[in-house]
């Protein structure tokens, strides 16, 4: 077959092979977010694999016990969310069913009493406090069909779930495989360029970690303790709120410490409120300009931009694997640009020199 495919004209195999590509990827297209997903964490999961491997006779088990690990942390959040959310739905049961049928008439006295306590004229507190009521409700019936939506889709959801499950496997299990296989194809002249595209793309999987969860979690963290001492109910949920939020550009955790501290305030727990604006930016100010960029520095070559941008709107496009897809391609384009101008830039040196 071999000797078959010598003999075979290459103009021929090259559009064979482009166009088996390209009905590959329609195939795969549905899934393409979740396989590509599955490839990155695998990353992860090789690195705790070879970290476990030298206790571990079979290298299938010690990736199997690689997947364990890195999925403990996102399973006590996803568990901690859910229940923050299930007692919160306990709590407004009864609004959920008004809000649902149309008839929501929410009795929330201690708001009205807080607008009234501002001193405004009498008809603006009462559109205020109406505005108020109204925004509530409608948040509780968006929740309300949010929820149906969620049950209505969980076979989808199962089925996506399995894909990433196996695909970060066999990425993990087999990732040696998958490299000596590219690098194979790829001409021998151009690898060393390849290398380098490697190595940045290394560089940008270890920073979304590094420079980007890690900070995240301590600053949910240290939020989770500012709000269970200043005795904020859920404030578990609330700590999950603050390091996601982590990631908005500009407004950031104080999404959730403006809203607490505004509300706190109007209330009448001005200390409370006070406080939790106050630590908060504590927080987020030491976790910003001190935690991300000493664990972060030997990966600045990134520019944040790239990660900025690919955060965005890689979650806005895919959804939550687009919180590492966005960073991964933009990343990979920026680094290849990069090396490309520099090859450039020699290349024209060495000619001017000559």
């Amino acid at each position: 077959m071999i000797s078959n495919l010598k003999k075979m004209s290459f103009s021929t195999v090259i559009p064979l092979i482009i166009i088996l590509t390209l009905l590959s990827l329609g195939i795969l297209i549905p899934i393409i977010s979740m396989v590509i997903f599955g490839a990155i964490l695998a990353y992860y999961v090789r690195y705790i694999s070879k970290k476990i491997k030298p206790y571990v006779k079979y290298n299938t088990l010690s990736v199997f016990l690689g997947m364990i690990i890195l999925a403990v942390p996102v399973i006590l959040l996803l568990y901690f969310t859910f229940t923050q959310f299930l007692s919160i739905a306990g709590s407004f049961f009864g609004s959920l069913q008004q809000a649902a049928t149309g008839n929501s008439t929410m009795n929330l006295p201690q708001i009205t009493d807080a607008v009234q306590n501002i001193g405004l004229p009498g008809n603006i507190s009462q559109g205020i406090d109406e505005t108020i009521k109204s925004a509530i409700t409608q948040f509780i019936s968006y929740i309300a069909k949010l929820a149906v939506d969620l049950v209505s889709s969980l076979p989808g959801i199962a089925a996506q779930l399995l894909i990433l499950i196996f695909s970060v496997f066999y990425f993990a299990r087999d990732g040696d495989k998958i490299i000596s296989y590219i690098s194979d194809i790829i001409p021998d002249k151009d690898k060393d360029f390849y290398q380098q595209i490697f190595n940045s793309a290394d560089d940008v999987l270890k920073s979304i970690i590094v420079g980007n969860v890690i900070p995240a979690a301590i600053l949910g963290v240290l939020s989770g303790i500012l709000y269970f001492f200043l005795g904020y109910p859920y404030a578990i949920l609330l700590a999950i709120i603050s390091g996601i939020a982590m990631f908005i550009p500009i407004i950031g955790p104080w999404i959730v410490y403006g809203i607490l501290g505004v509300f706190s305030i109007l209330v009448g727990n001005t200390f409370q409120g006070i406080m939790v604006i106050f630590f908060g930016w504590i927080i987020e100010t030491s976790t910003d300009f001190y935690i991300r960029p000493r664990i972060s520095v030997q990966y600045s070559e990134v520019h944040p931009l790239v990660f900025l941008l690919g955060f965005i709107y890689g979650a806005v496009t895919m959804g939550i694997p687009g919180l590492f897809i966005g960073p991964l391609i933009l990343g990979i384009t920026y680094a290849a640009f990069k090396i490309y101008r520099e090859e450039k830039v020699k290349s024209n040196s060495s000619q001017n020199k000559n």
